[in-house]
């Protein structure tokens, strides 16, 4: 028994480390955002990966670290098929630590913002969380929720990031 024990417990440290270090802006991954995922697929029209790449791509190259959030029908609309942790990573071109997918019957939004409350971080998403307000009141402040579009083959942001 102590055998299971150990291992759960050694991961629950690293969660927690991991969480700290992204709160106090450790060196875990300097300068986070949280992008949601099944909502930014959505930026050219139909779900696109294509136009989920080129969003975090943009993040990469302004030196941000995206964590990507997404609902546990994206393979679906992505691929039309179920595609895990790792797959999705694969697609966006991030290591699987970088990519959440919620269980089915889940909301992704809930998740999105408390890692956002959490870890002080910004969210990327054309969602106006207006069910949130009230818990998550951070999400009226400007700033804090970068909108954009994605039009002729280009990354357009509504504000500066």
């Amino acid at each position: 028994m102590l055998w299971i024990t150990v291992p759960f417990l050694v991961l629950i440290f690293v969660v927690i480390w991991v969480l700290r270090g992204r709160r106090k802006g450790g060196p875990v991954v300097p300068k986070s955002i949280v992008v949601d995922g099944s909502n930014v697929m959505y930026w050219g029209g139909d779900p696109s990966e294509v136009v989920l790449k080129a969003v975090i791509n943009d993040l990469r190259a302004q030196g941000l670290s995206p964590i990507v959030v997404f609902d546990a029908n994206a393979g679906y609309k992505l691929r039309n098929h179920f595609l895990d942790e790792a797959g999705l990573a694969r697609l966006c071109g991030l290591r699987a630590q970088s990519v959440i997918l919620m269980d089915s019957g889940i909301v992704a939004d809930k998740r999105i913002l408390e890692i956002a409350k959490k870890s002080g971080l910004r969210v990327v998403s054309n969602d106006q969380y207006r069910d949130w307000t009230v818990k998550f009141p951070f999400v009226r402040k400007k700033g804090r929720i970068l909108r954009g579009t994605y039009k002729s083959g280009a990354v357009k942001w509504a504000s500066k990031i």
